[in-house]
């Protein structure tokens, strides 16, 4: 019977082992300086070395070849642990070892020294499966070995194995092997073994695999039966499509086109494409555009170097609450089991749930019951804060010629329609605006975190103050009539008059055909004809007299 590509491929020595330079480099500072542990554990995604470590580990401690050369799987140490038939390498499942009675057998051979080797190494995978009874019986002696004994733990799951365990072993993280490290493993088996594949094909049987070099190898040594290995092949055994419909159906979700979704959908998936697959794809593609969309593209290594730049530009235009709304739900929908009687069903109903669910992208904000025109009032204090029907109605502003007729979308704030210095004029707010927004931190973070990116661009021709957004979803979220009531409180209590405020996108703002409303000024009082008569001063300073005025 031949031998599966996997086992003839597990590497031999620590430089055969791929993706774990930081686990290797650990291990062999340690053998080298002769500070070994009593337990180790080794933690990670499957197929990703951790068995073939602990036996390379176990072969190292044993090895007979000098020092620097452990382990040199030439020697007859390494050659008994490679052939299985070292008697001082003793592996267990836990999965099918899981109760007390199995632990204490293996407790009771502890004590017996090496046949062969210096060291009897326990190997105990899936150690995360043992009850709690055999962790409780494995403690004392995990703690307290006799000097000839290793136990290496493997687990998928680290979060169930007990603290005590976890306290007394020297922990190690496996991670998962990068996709142009399996392309290339992939790439020496394709070569020694003599047939051929397309680089396409072995680029997709590494992204299926998930960074697990088992996998990736399983998936080699399935479709190597024909002889060359072409993508078209990969495609219709493994059910995945074709980047482009992945692309296609993520550009249908961002723009909202549910119908050419379901069009594109239903043809991948006629054509052979498994939907639990699409729907793992199309995670990956949303989790990478999120990535780049924050700012960290750089952990997104799929792309090539022509699709990076074609994936940035449709990054920034998407909306982050969509990415993460998108990546979710795709997610649950890989995750399900169930295919049902109807296997695209799931991902059918992301699409048109998207459809049903209003985007968060922002749209023209709603006129009010009352169109009305703000006209600040300066006053010396800051009042306390009105309520919005107490607050006065301006008058009506009066039109003024166009400037022009071209729409200014994303234009610069309209700082020139009031005079310079108008109180309540939209250059008056913006000389503030650094200030107000410092003051607001110290009032009410969460809107000032809402405003961080908006600064005032004009007055509306209902006068209301519209502040521009970068972001869609600052916008919605400050657009609520809550945090919109507390804007224009807090906006009222810092500026010294109440103002009505309009939340919108910078590139959605087009300046108004009329002049803005100016805040009047309010004018001084009419001077006292009397207030030099001297009689009238004496009286005031002598007698205490009060000046009275009597309305005729």
């Amino acid at each position: 019977m031949t031998q599966a590509l996997y086992r003839k491929w597990r590497p031999q020595t620590f430089e055969d082992l791929i993706g774990q330079e930081h686990v290797v480099r650990t291990l062999q500072n340690a053998l080298r300086l002769g500070h070994l542990h009593h337990a180790y554990l080794f933690a990670g995604p499957r197929g990703t070395g951790k068995t073939t470590t602990a036996r390379l580990l176990a072969k190292a401690v044993n090895c007979l070849a000098p020092l620097e050369q452990r382990p040199c799987d030439q020697c007859e140490i390494c050659r008994a642990v490679t052939a299985g038939n070292l008697l001082d390498l003793v592996e267990i499942d836990a999965a099918s070892n899981t109760g007390v009675d199995n632990v204490r057998e293996l407790l009771e051979r502890v004590n017996f020294q090496p046949a062969q080797a210096r060291y009897k190494v326990y190997v105990i995978d899936e150690v995360h499966m043992l009850s709690t009874s055999a962790f409780n019986a494995l403690l004392k002696t995990l703690e307290e070995p006799p000097p000839h004994v290793i136990f290496i733990l493997a687990t998928t799951e680290v979060h169930k194995i007990p603290a005590t365990v976890l306290s007394r072993c020297q922990r190690f993280e496996f991670r998962r092997i990068p996709t142009e490290l399996l392309v290339a493993r992939l790439r020496q088996i394709v070569d020694a073994e003599g047939f051929e594949a397309e680089p396409e094909a072995l680029e997709l049987i590494a992204r299926t695999a998930t960074g697990s070099v088992r996998d990736a190898i399983s998936l080699l040594d399935q479709l190597s039966g024909s002889g060359v290995i072409t993508a078209e092949q990969v495609r219709l055994i493994l059910g995945a499509e074709r980047r482009e419909v992945i692309q296609a159906l993520a550009r249908a979700w961002l723009s909202g086109q549910s119908a050419e979704a379901l069009e594109v959908l239903n043809r991948a998936v006629d054509g052979g494409a498994d939907p639990r697959q699409l729907a793992r794809q199309l995670a990956e593609f949303m989790r990478g555009l999120l990535l780049v969309r924050m700012g960290a593209g750089e952990l997104w290594t799929e792309p090539t170097a022509e699709e990076r730049s074609q994936f940035q530009e449709l990054a920034r235009q998407a909306d982050p609450e969509r990415l993460v709304t998108a990546a979710r739900r795709f997610s649950e929908v890989a995750a399900e089991r169930g295919a049902g009687w109807q296997p695209q069903l799931p991902l059918e109903l992301v699409f048109v749930e998207a459809a049903l669910t209003p985007s968060p992208s922002p749209s023209p904000a709603p006129a009010r019951e009352a169109p009305r025109t703000t006209s600040p009032a300066p006053v010396a204090s800051s009042p306390a804060p009105q309520s919005q029907a107490a607050r006065p109605q301006p008058a009506q502003p009066t039109p003024s010629p166009v400037a022009s007729e071209a729409p200014m979308h994303g234009a610069a704030p309209s700082l020139s329609a009031p005079a310079a210095g108008t109180p309540g004029s939209v250059e008056d707010v913006a000389a503030r605006w650094n200030e107000i927004k410092t003051h607001m931190r110290t009032v009410d973070l969460s809107l000032s975190a809402l405003l961080s990116d908006a600064r005032p661009l004009g007055w509306d021709e209902s006068g209301l103050l519209v502040l521009g957004f970068k972001h869609g979803f600052h916008r919605g979220k400050a657009n609520t009539p809550e945090n919109r009531a507390r804007i224009e409180q807090l906006l009222e209590k810092l500026l010294g008059f109440s103002l009505q405020v309009r939340c919108e996108l910078e590139k959605d703002w087009t300046a108004p055909s009329v002049s803005p409303p100016v805040a009047p000024v309010v004018p001084p009082p009419p001077a006292d004809p009397l207030a030099d008569d001297e009689l009238i001063q004496r009286a005031q300073r002598d007698l205490g007299a009060a000046p009275k005025i009597v309305e005729l």
